[in-house]
């Protein structure tokens, strides 16, 4: 499944569901810093960003949908932690061309 997005300067949150198994997002907690994540925009063109960061948010938590990107492209995954009843959070910037 392909979804495109218009991606513009600030913070692209896309949150989804933890199933524990292959579907949605119950993967993204093994993605590390560096590694890179792939976005089409609304014109079928690649955006690459680079993970920055990961960590886990109280599930009352919304500072990481922040648009405070000091003019950046970002993108945050956001999902449930089944286990603790956090949210598993990660961040990453676009990879300039």
């Amino acid at each position: 499944m392909q979804v495109r997005f218009l991606i513009e300067r600030g913070n692209l949150c896309i949150a989804a569901h933890n199933y524990n198994d292959n579907r949605f997002f119950s993967k993204i907690h093994n993605l590390d810093i560096g590694d890179r994540i792939s976005i089409y925009d609304e014109n079928g063109n690649m955006l690459e960003y680079s993970v920055y960061n990961k960590y886990t948010i109280e599930s009352t938590d919304s500072n990481c949908a922040s648009q405070e990107t000091n003019g950046t492209k970002e993108i945050t995954l956001v999902t449930c932690n089944n286990i603790t009843g956090f949210r598993f959070v990660v961040k990453a910037r676009e990879i300039s061309s």
